[in-house]
């Protein structure tokens, strides 16, 4: 008897005016598999499948098993069709996450047909997986013989070593692993890798079908397609289990204890550092599907750490020695809270002092409490975000809102909490007002003995440490091996590369093809209007209104660009006018939920460069004038006269580039390669690359002195006043109403002087620098790590040139190509290609690499074939596909509006997308090879890569030690 075209019924539905949605529910009787839908009027529509994936050794199984339900499937037996299907979909966003106790499948597209597509595929993978050795050999890790001796390899085993170049990735793991012991949470879901090759395909095998049972299976989407008809595919293509719903898998809740308990953590460290030890003290809280215990567990975070008037964050930012953590704060991503509170920058003998300072100012607040506040602005801020529609990076806000309720619905909470928590912030609101609460809940910390103090010790010789007991493990498995075992080796390496050099049968995966696109590129946004010289965008932005009061900087010479940036990281947290920084922070805190400087950057058609310092804050609807005023007195009273105040958070962002220097290679690379290319990139790597190690160098010195900081608070202070000298820009986003009563407040007598009108502003921003172009790079850049990131970039024309269509084209044929030859291959963890016409650059490039020199041999080998003949009809269609799929990619409103009107006062015409949109559309193969002839020359490359393994062949680069450039 066939099934039922859908086997779910509806169990519950609850309107959600604050994010113009209705949850609905849904459970399958027959499986146990649940359904929510949050229905939206949003274009585009989102779906993800989430499991519970509980591991009990870090080999990574979870992780790889993502990597392999992703590389092929029953329906779909092709090698990487997720990879495929990034250039036969119009999707929005495609991913996968592994989490601490879950993975989630993901995806959304604003095309119905592409939706369904998608659907088909995703739920293919997840419950039908092929889950085929060689994938696993290639996804996973493999034995390899590299010169006779025994080596290792493999896409999760890449990635994790270059996660593992992060030293809060060492200290979180090494704080979790004890405090959680017992529990999935002990083991790093990523993986470890000198734990990986512990993993065989059959124990990855056993660990799918337990983990990713359709009983386990929460399945969830969003937008306008009816729940209905998805639930009819998920009940065509997801089996009923035979033996009907079975239990559903929970992780362990870890044993409370009877006493704190304490620790010594060594952590990777570019250096011997005499003040680089720290003091982490971490406490084990309740459930995160608690509601009410959440939302306290935040209010406690807020009042003590939640900004430099907090009672213990005053106190680790004012203690004569270190600074606070960067670990410090509330972890919510798993079944259980936990509160980390530490110092860093320590020497070995005030590692007690800064227990003790921790402890005591905790009993402190017990005793005393905090002003209710920051605990209003608390769980205002806890509003904000719920709906806030444009944090999460790539992640669109639908899919955001589905992972947020995704472990609820996995482990047994109220999924609406997820969506909705206003009754309880609501309950709140009356708690906070007496004193007692908050009290007690620190109270309850202090008391809680579930506490792990971690004197954090800086390890130089971490990565080499782990290098050898790699060597070691890898001699020791050599020199067991049998004949027989060596021939295995060697034949899996050959059926690898066998399959690895097959073209697959992509006709059997669904797609959409360049005729089935419409010559709609989708609405456009609002057209702004004035309002008292402001300009007005209106925007659905879910009850959140958005400000920008905008200076031109464009005049400012190369040499002002690193102190322009340095002004914008440091002016929302000094004093303002009669305000010291502690009070002038608490008044920030209570006007606005988002309060920030920055330095934005457009290039004009022309390649002038035009900069601003835009002073931006939202807030709800209904803030307007606290918005305002804190706009106007951030302009107009900003102060850089506290000494004590500005030694501090200058030195603790020279301390934060030096320790993340091996974290951030593939950052410091890209810029460093994209810099000779653009003057966007010139800028970005000037504030944040290379170049700016030798100015944090200086400012350390500077802070030195008395003297160094009363010259660094003149400099700053003198900036603020030509910053803020010149006519600046107004915008305001929002709702219509909301967005035009913040603009007419803007316009009353303030401290911007006159605004600059629209036309004005756009003029002046034509009127932006000319940067010369820079001799291409040639550099390696050492920090330590055990794997590389390559990177490969040429100067590329605007979107107004003939050339740019083509070359967006040229960009999705070389990624295909280097996905294979990089990822499948080499075993990096990533490869891409991209043209940037906004910054006119085009560049390549490689993530968690093993290799460097090869892998710039085949950033060559892919330009050559990509110029010695056509690609085959059908990848020419799919790059079509892809990249359409780029230029139409909606952004979220406000940064739609955002984008939008800062490209016309670059002098970017609205209607130049349009025209580059049909030109891929008509683009022919001959085209991209003379476009790629004429710009992708061998002699106008700039390379960067950030080498992290030694001893290894740079391929011609100069090294470089970026140690070296921020010591003293």
């Amino acid at each position: 008897m066939p099934p039922p075209s859908n086997r779910f019924e509806q169990t519950g539905s609850h309107a959600v005016p604050a994010l113009r949605a209705t949850i609905e529910q849904y459970r399958d009787p027959h499986s146990g598999a649940r359904h929510i839908h949050m229905a939206t009027d949003a274009r585009e529509s989102a779906f993800l499948v989430g499991f519970p994936s509980l591991p009990d050794a870090g080999d990574g199984r979870a992780h790889i098993l993502e990597h392999l339900a992703l590389s092929g499937s029953q329906r779909f037996p092709v090698r990487a069709p997720f990879f495929s299907m990034l250039r036969r979909s119009l999707a929005t966003h495609m991913n996968a996450r592994t989490e601490a106790d879950r993975t989630a499948y993901l995806f959304a597209s604003t095309d119905e047909r592409d939706f369904f597509n998608l659907l088909e595929v995703y739920l293919d993978a997840c419950f039908q997986p092929t889950l085929d050795y060689l994938d696993f050999l290639q996804e996973g890790w493999r034995h390899v013989f590299k010169d006779g001796t025994l080596a290792l390899q493999g896409v999760v085993l890449n990635e994790m070593k270059g996660a593992m170049a992060d030293p809060m990735h060492a200290l979180r793991r090494g704080i979790l692993a004890p405090l959680l012991a017992g529990t999935t949470y002990a083991v790093d879901p990523g993986g470890d890798p000198l734990a990986i090759p512990g993993l065989s395909h059959a124990m990855l095998r056993a660990f799918h079908a337990r983990h990713y049972h359709p009983s386990q299976a929460v399945f969830m989407s969003a937008g306008r397609i009816a729940p209905s008809r998805i639930q009819e595919r998920i009940a065509s293509q997801v089996p009923v289990p035979a033996g009907g719903p079975m239990p559903r898998l929970l992780p362990a809740l870890a044993a409370p204890w009877r006493a704190p308990r304490a620790q010594q953590l060594r952590i990777p460290a570019p250096g011997q550092q005499p003040d680089g030890h720290g003091l982490q003290l971490a406490w084990l809280l309740g459930e995160s599907g608690d509601p009410f215990g959440r939302c306290c567990a935040d209010l406690v975070w807020a009042g003590l750490l939640g900004g430099a008037a907090a009672p213990l964050r005053a106190a680790l930012e004012s203690a004569g020695f270190g600074r606070p953590s960067r670990l410090n704060g509330l972890e919510t991503d798993m079944r259980q809270m936990v509160f980390h509170v530490g110092m860093e920058g320590l020497h070995a003998a005030q590692v007690g002092d800064a227990s003790g300072l921790i402890l005591s100012t905790l009993e402190r607040v017990a005793d005393d409490g905090v002003p209710p506040a920051p605990l209003r602005a608390a769980l205002r801020d806890l509003r904000y975000r719920q709906r806030d529609t444009d944090g999460g990076g790539h992640t669109p806000f639908a899919l955001r809102r589905l992972l947020q309720a995704l472990p609820l619905a996995l482990y047994g909470g109220d999924v609406l909490d997820g969506f909705d928590n206003e009754r309880t912030l609501a309950a709140l609101d009356a708690r906070i007002e007496d004193p007692r609460f908050f009290k007690g809940l620190v109270r309850a910390l202090l008391d809680n003995p579930t506490r792990l103090a971690t004197h954090v010790v800086p390890d130089p010789g971490f990565f080499a440490a782990r290098a050898e007991a790699e060597r070691q493990m890898l001699a020791t498995r050599q020199a067991a091996l049998s004949g027989a075992e060596r021939v295995r080796i060697d034949a899996d390496a050959a059926a690898l590369a066998a399959r690895q050099a097959l073209a697959d049968d992509k006709a059997l995966l669904p797609r959409i093809r360049p005729a089935d696109i419409g010559a709609d590129p989708g609405p456009p946004a609002a057209a702004p209007h004035s309002v008292d010289g402001s300009v007005v965008v209106a925007a659905a932005t879910n009850g959140i209104v958005h400000a920008r009061v905008l200076y031109p900087v464009s005049d400012f010479d190369a040499d002002d660009w690193p102190w322009l940036d340095l002004y914008v990281r440091l002016l929302p947290g000094m004093g303002m006018g009669t305000r010291d920084f502690a009070a002038a922070a608490a008044w920030r805190r209570a006007a606005a939920p988002d309060f920030q400087a920055v330095v934005e950057t457009a290039l004009a058609p022309d390649g002038r460069l035009h900069l601003d310092v835009a002073f931006a804050a939202a807030g709800l609807d209904g803030d307007e004038a606290a918005l305002a005023g804190l706009l106007a007195a951030s302009v107009a009273g900003t102060r850089f006269d506290e000494s004590a105040r500005l030694a501090f958070l200058v030195e603790r962002l020279v301390q934060e580039r030096f320790d993340g220097l091996a974290g951030a290679g593939r950052h410091y690379a890209m810029l460093a390669a994209c810099a000779p290319c653009s003057p966007v990139y010139r800028f970005r790597h000037a504030v944040d690359g290379v170049p700016a190690l030798p100015f944090y160098r200086m400012l350390r010195q500077l802070c030195r002195t008395p003297a160094g900081v009363a010259q660094l608070g003149t400099r700053l202070a003198a900036l603020h006043a030509r910053v803020t000298g010149a006519a600046p820009a107004r915008l305001c986003i929002g709702a219509d109403a909301a967005a035009s009563a913040l603009a007419r407040l803007l316009a009353a007598p303030s401290a911007f002087g006159t605004a600059a009108s629209g036309t004005a502003a756009a003029g002046a921003a034509q009127s932006g620098a000319f940067i010369a172009q820079a001799a291409p790079a040639n550099v390696a850049l050492q920090a330590g790590g055990q794997v590389n990131h390559c990177a490969i970039a040429w100067r590329a024309p605007g979107i107004d040139h003939p050339d740019a269509a083509p070359l967006a084209l040229a960009a999705e044929l070389l990624a295909a190509r280097l996905h294979r030859a990089l990822r499948e291959q080499g075993g990096a963890y990533g490869a891409f290609a991209h043209y940037d016409g906004d910054a006119q650059l085009f560049a390549m490039g490689s993530v968690h690499d093993p290799r460097l020199a090869g892998t710039y041999a085949d950033f060559s080998a892919a330009l050559d074939a990509l110029l010695d003949a056509d690609p085959d009809p059908a990848s020419f269609e799919e790059a079509i596909v892809s990249a359409i799929k780029g230029i139409d990619r909606p952004l979220p409103p406000h940064r739609e509006a955002l984008h939008a009107w800062r490209m016309e006062r670059a002098g970017v015409a609205p209607a130049l997308r349009g025209r580059l949109r049909a030109a891929v559309l008509a683009c022919s193969p001959a085209q991209v090879r003379a476009a790629a002839g004429a710009w992708l020359l061998p002699a106008g490359a700039s390379r960067a890569a950030f080498a992290g393994a030694g001893g290894q062949d740079l391929a011609g680069l100069e090294p470089l030690d970026l140690g070296a450039l921020l010591a003293s």
